[in-house]
């Protein structure tokens, strides 16, 4: 179809068919983008024109906003994963916005030991075409493992996420949202927060971080006043899992020795791949970085 470009001349029905043409045109090259991103990706091209991350790639190089090259590239991957979607972006039945959502529930469910199949995420998808992005949300957070950490991730207030898991077999609760606004320092600080205590934490959302704290200065506090039971001591009692009896004991390392460990560490995993011969350098979940490298 030749497209006219003097469109305030055109009569409506040819406006309207050059808007469709438009449009499927938009949604085939859409396709071929994120074809060509997974292809960059895959050859780490970005890193010969001096960019650390494709992320950075698409924003400085190919001027795309922060948002805009999350959905490409979370729906590249998607598509390279799931070819059986390509028709369905295509048609328009699948939208870059949703996708990165699916993408992100994905990733939650993996982090929470219930990854998906391929079938299940076939399914899943299915299951979303041709709805809107807040239906997503919604459905997304009901079928979660995890549904606080994805409302967090989309920014659900807590009347909203109340009345969708009421929807659910979580149904009961009646969420109060709290919320608050951190400098880049206390951003940070809260990184690293995460980084050191993910083994601990039930999810990495922040709300499961503000349960932490306020479950351990509560219970530090009634210690503290002497308001504590002896098995509200044992409920939080740190020994490691199966230590008995008979387990054997072994002598502490002095806090000299591991100041001068993590100093030298930088706070990273030390764990060198003996195929690339290439240091992790990993800090988040340290101790189960280093767990999963000895075993």
């Amino acid at each position: 179809m030749k497209i006219d470009m003097n469109i305030t001349r055109l009569p409506d029905a040819l406006l309207l068919d050059q808007a469709d043409f438009l449009v499927q045109q938009e949604r085939e090259t859409t396709v071929m983008i994120l074809r060509h991103l997974r292809e960059i990706e895959v050859r780490r091209l970005y890193v010969e024109l001096g960019y650390s991350s494709m992320h950075k790639y698409c924003i400085q190089k190919l001027r795309y906003s922060e948002g805009q090259a999350y959905r490409r590239l979370t729906s590249a991957r998607l598509m390279t994963e799931l070819p059986e979607i390509e028709p369905q972006i295509q048609a328009g039945d699948l939208n870059l916005t949703n996708l990165s959502k699916i993408q992100s529930f994905v990733r939650s469910e993996k982090a929470a030991n219930c990854e998906l199949d391929k079938k299940e995420k076939l399914e899943l998808i299915a299951s979303v075409e041709n709805k809107s992005t807040r239906e997503v949300e919604h459905e997304l957070v009901k079928k979660s493992h995890q549904p606080l950490l994805m409302a967090e991730k989309f920014k659900m207030t807590g009347q909203v996420l109340s009345q969708v898991l009421s929807e659910s077999s979580q149904s009961g609760f009646n969420y109060q949202q709290f919320q608050t606004l951190l400098n880049p320092e206390q951003q940070e600080l809260l990184q690293e927060f995460k980084n050191l205590y993910a083994h601990e934490l039930n999810d990495l959302s922040n709300h499961s971080v503000l349960i932490f704290l306020l479950e351990k200065a509560v219970h530090h506090k009634k210690k503290k006043l002497g308001l504590l039971k002896k098995s509200d001591n044992a409920s939080l009692s740190s020994a490691p899992k199966g230590a008995g009896p008979n387990a054997t004991k072994r002598k502490p390392i002095k806090m000299a020795v591991k100041r001068n460990l993590w100093n030298r560490a930088e706070g990273c995993c030390e764990h060198i791949d003996p195929k690339t011969s290439k240091r992790c350098r990993e800090k988040f979940a340290l101790k189960e970085i280093m767990f999963s490298h000895s075993h």
